[in-house]
């Protein structure tokens, strides 16, 4: 997993993207957060903006990051939307009815919508 930050825009969104399959490897012993470890400490703070058009494949271990990380945003009072999302990956986490828990969204203007959205 290569997470990257590609902007943070005027409206108050952080744009991330992530290039690669995400595994249970890319997560360390300690349990830190790849969020925390690119945003820093108060990394849930944030409304985050996921982009995972160049992500081909997901394990267990991803989807319990999106949900874990998608807690930790919730109780920290920032917003995570999960976007651009290949169909593969896409047909998984439908299957897992993941969308129930963690926002997803076709495309990054429909993410930002979503992030407005909850906004307001």
């Amino acid at each position: 997993m290569k997470l990257s930050l590609l902007s943070i825009d005027p409206g108050g969104f952080i744009r991330l993207a992530n290039e690669g399959n995400i595994i249970s490897t890319d997560f360390t012993a300690e349990g830190k957060n790849p969020f925390e470890a690119l945003l820093g400490a108060n990394w849930a703070t944030h409304r985050v903006l996921l982009d995972l058009d160049k992500t081909a494949f997901i394990d267990s271990a991803a989807i319990g990051w999106l949900i874990d990380s998608h807690k930790s945003f919730k109780s920290a009072g920032g917003r995570l939307v999960v976007h651009s999302i290949r169909p593969k990956v896409r047909q998984v986490l439908d299957l897992l009815k993941i969308g129930r828990v963690v926002a997803l969204a076709d495309d990054e203007s429909s993410a930002k919508a979503l992030l407005q959205g909850a906004a307001q």
